[in-house]
């Protein structure tokens, strides 16, 4: 893993909200690891649900809180507005259906994908399947928004290729393999011979906390660790 890895809101809401939070600690205390925010990013999962007193979000905004005056996510501005504009209006008028653009990425997502190529970052920590999609398999994007809409989808080439050959090299990490590699690094061996129900716990709940993970995909894993 690299040593700064970019994280979206939604990872952060996911881990804190599982209370999983303590994988970013471990793996900025163990391994070296800094996760690195834009300030859009801590405006929605911190400032934003504080300052509202939105009860929902309450709790994990205060936990990625702490995290930030810690030292373990660190808030980054590196003027990348301009470039995230650029990007979000490609990504959203990439694909059509019926001859209307799909909006495929937020202002959000798309200033963590700006920030990613200002700084140079390879990792993206990232739980939004469509912006990961994107990322990683743009064609099969695409194929999975035929089968949604039930129409042939038409395709921007322009935006397309420049969209791709901007983000091709990153790597994206969700959540819920940020929890595998925490077992395969010794995080759950506290638990003992419950180290692997640990785990599976673990999984479904970041699951259920808003990873887009499915259900064979955590029996596969779980049946080849140890």
């Amino acid at each position: 893993m690299s040593r700064n890895v970019l994280c979206d809101s939604g990872v952060l809401i996911s881990l804190t909200s599982s209370c999983l939070d303590r994988l970013l600690y471990f793996f900025a205390e163990n391994h070296d690891v800094r996760f690195v925010i834009p300030p859009s990013v801590e405006e929605e999962s911190v400032k934003g649900p504080i300052e509202r007193n939105l009860k929902e979000y309450l709790f994990s905004a205060i936990r990625i809180r702490d995290a930030i005056q810690d030292g373990v996510v660190t808030v980054v501005d590196a003027d990348v507005e301009e470039e995230a504009e650029r990007f979000m209006g490609m990504a959203n008028n990439v694909f059509f259906a019926r001859g209307r653009p799909l909006k495929l990425v937020q202002s959000g997502e798309s200033e963590v994908l700006a920030l990613s190529k200002k700084l140079d970052l390879e990792y993206i920590m990232i739980d939004e399947r469509t912006t990961r999609m994107l990322m990683e398999a743009p064609q099969r994007l695409k194929e999975h928004l035929e089968k949604e809409f039930n129409v042939n989808i038409m395709v921007n080439k322009n935006n397309y290729q420049e969209l791709t050959s901007g983000v091709s090299s990153k790597k994206a990490l969700r959540s819920s393999e940020l929890v595998m590699l925490a077992y395969e690094n010794g995080f759950f061996k506290n638990y003992g011979k419950l180290e692997k129900d640990a785990l599976r716990a673990a999984l479904y709940k970041i699951k259920y906390s808003g990873c887009s993970i499915g259900f064979d995909e955590i029996k596969e894993y779980l049946s080849r660790v140890k």
